[in-house]
């Protein structure tokens, strides 16, 4: 697992540069085997600190590119994809944190208003899409509205990891909403 300062949600799209050798290993692992690894996003502690502390829910990441960078570091793209939650965690000594994990799955909802219940998040959406040039059009899916827009909005990692564990989509637009609400308010 790799724990950052940003928790990321499923669809996320990042860029990372490695150079602790605990993650350099960690990402030839992962490309040998052509396996993702998990992130988590950080409670305290820094990301280069063996003794930091972070949330027990996260998403697994795949390496999608990989270069040498021009400061000689090493550059992998990634993009989430799933869920999960952590069971049991162990600390290599190399400072990796290896867990084993359960992976969290929407429920069905049988909300069927959910986009006039939350027209303020699809035109939100509309807003930040056309301004970031994205093109998806997640009107269908209250899953994929929710993860779109958590992907726009600062919000902490206690905030992400509230959102990950909701397994209700509908439920979970909720979530976003009162973020926003409460963002607004600031």
């Amino acid at each position: 697992m790799f724990p950052l300062n940003r928790a990321v949600v499923p669809g996320a799209k990042l860029k990372l540069q490695l150079f602790e050798q605990r993650y350099l290993k960690m990402a030839r692992d992962c490309l040998a085997a052509n396996k993702g690894f998990g992130i988590v996003g950080l409670k305290s502690g820094g990301e280069a600190v063996a003794a930091s502390e972070f949330y027990p829910v996260g998403c697994r990441v795949q390496i999608e590119d990989w270069d040498q960078l021009q400061n000689g570091l090493l550059g992998i793209s990634l993009k989430s994809d799933r869920r999960f939650s952590v069971d049991s965690v162990q600390q290599e000594p190399n400072g990796l944190w290896v867990a084993q994990v359960s992976w969290l799955q929407d429920k069905s909802s049988v909300e069927d208003d959910w986009r006039l219940r939350y027209k303020g998040l699809v035109d939100l959406y509309h807003t930040l899409s056309s301004h970031f040039g994205q093109t998806l059009d997640p009107l269908e899916d209250a899953a994929e509205l929710g993860w779109a827009i958590a992907r726009f909005i600062p919000l902490s990692n206690k905030d992400f990891a509230e959102l990950l564990l909701e397994n209700d989509p509908v439920e979970r637009l909720g979530l976003i909403a009162l973020r926003i609400d409460q963002l607004a308010m600031q």
